[in-house]
């Protein structure tokens, strides 16, 4: 970023999210070809929901965390974001869950733990294309908003000092496109319903 005021406003945004829970990380661990924050969605599926996670590792012994983060792309492709992480997705012999929401009450206590076991995420200046060619094409957003893994926002960040609100939007137009300008492959994060 090269306004001081907008990195200083990225980072008074990230520090307020940490504040309420949310996790930082670096844009490393952004996966450019699935559009996944892997470690989270594979941390959060292990955590809330360890037989699930036994049953399918057991069904594919040979590296399951790649073949369910395949599964889940497939998913996300097919269905889009919002009803893989509303409703999960089934796979043979196990129900995936990609979300747990807030319980009504605190009477299940194994209710209560998986919706503690999500992952929210926010990580700045994230270059998302997979298709990036060095020097010449690679986009980056200001910020990534992640819940297990699978992104739901992007934010393009302007300090009132030198750009407005319509800046942003131009850049979203022009600098962010959904499709690579020159091979014409979709973004996986900025593509409609499957992406954030």
């Amino acid at each position: 970023m090269a306004d001081s005021k907008e990195a200083q406003f990225q980072q008074d945004i990230i520090t307020a999210m940490v504040a309420q829970g949310w996790l930082t990380g670096p844009a490393s661990g952004y996966d450019r070809r699935t559009a996944l924050y892997t470690e989270d969605f594979l941390g959060y599926f292990k955590a809330a929901w360890p037989e699930r996670w036994d049953k399918f590792a057991k069904a594919n012994p040979n590296a399951p965390e790649t073949v369910l983060v395949q599964k889940l792309v497939r998913e996300l492709e097919q269905d889009g974001t919002l009803e893989v992480l509303r409703h999960g997705f089934k796979l043979p012999g196990v129900k995936i869950e990609a979300c747990s929401f807030k319980p009504d009450h605190g009477m299940n206590p194994d209710t209560l733990k998986r919706y503690q076991c999500n992952r929210l995420r926010v990580v700045p200046e994230v270059s998302y294309s997979p298709h990036y060619r060095e020097g010449e094409y690679n986009p980056r957003l200001d910020l990534v908003l992640f819940v297990n893994g699978i992104p739901v926002a992007t934010l393009e960040l302007k300090s009132e000092f030198k750009q407005s609100v319509e800046n942003a939007k131009r850049q979203y137009r022009y600098d962010r496109p959904v499709k690579d300008p020159l091979t014409r492959k979709p973004e996986p994060l900025l593509t409609f319903k499957r992406g954030a």
